[in-house]
């Protein structure tokens, strides 16, 4: 009779359709519109709508958390207290942390501009060096913005800080970007003539310390898949969006 019972329960559980299963992970989201932003619980636009659509095919539902400023959240990654980021670039330091699956190969542009107070042009890295220059803490500008001597930095966590410290002088040049709100550098200051191009994947990603660890070949796969087939442009495009450009190996 025990066995029959115990049966009869393996029977049930097996039966149970995979949403009832799934895990529910949880994910950052910030407010970056139209890509995505953060409104009432749900996480809106092309990026998290792809991140919900191939977790849910994979069987999984995401729970979306306003995000912190960046560096806080790859710290709570680190520590496995968040499953998924979405919408990021690599770096060295991440990608000991993440398992990374690209969505999308843009063409990321720096622009620089600066201080009323300075009255030379740069135009080159090696001219830079040479200045006090702005960014944003935790952000990943470019392969060879990263290259700059630490020291010559001064760092903030928002962009409004920036434009300020701009304003005020106590910067020379700041460094922006079509990712870090490029119009109100333009609105108010002049640019200079350095300008810096680069491919820049984007990536969603899972921590390694994630109980979703185990997922990431499956969505990597997945993943591939809607940007082989073009249906990872169809969320670009559903939000008035232009599709993004695909680098494949």
């Amino acid at each position: 009779m025990k066995k029959n019972i115990q049966i009869l329960f393996l029977l049930l559980f097996a039966a149970l359709p995979m949403r009832v299963m799934a895990d529910k992970l949880t994910a950052y989201c910030r407010d970056y519109p139209p890509e995505m932003f953060f409104d009432s619980g749900k996480c809106i636009g092309a990026v998290p709508d792809l991140a919900s659509d191939i977790f849910a095919k994979l069987g999984h539902d995401i729970i979306w958390l306003k995000q912190p400023p960046l560096g806080r959240s790859v710290r709570e990654a680190q520590q496995g207290n968040i499953d998924i980021l979405i919408r990021h670039s690599l770096t060295s330091e991440r990608e000991k942390l993440l398992y990374s699956i690209e969505y999308a190969s843009p063409t990321r542009s720096l622009f620089f501009y600066k201080s009323h107070k300075f009255k030379f042009d740069i135009d080159s890295y090696e001219a830079l060096q040479k200045v006090n220059v702005g960014a944003i803490r935790g952000v990943f500008y470019s392969p060879s913005f990263s290259k700059l001597d630490g020291k010559k930095l001064i760092l903030v966590a928002t962009t409004e800080q920036l434009l300020a410290l701009l304003d005020l002088g106590r910067i020379d040049v700041a460094v922006t970007s079509a990712y870090h709100y490029v119009e109100l550098f333009a609105a108010c200051f002049e640019k200079v003539s350095l300008e810096d191009s680069f491919v820049n994947p984007m990536y969603i990603s899972i921590s390694k310390n994630s109980k979703a660890a185990k997922y990431h070949k499956e969505v990597s796969d997945l993943m591939l898949k809607y940007r082989k087939s073009g249906k990872v442009d169809e969320y670009f495009e559903k939000y008035g969006l232009p599709a993004p450009k695909q680098v494949f190996d």
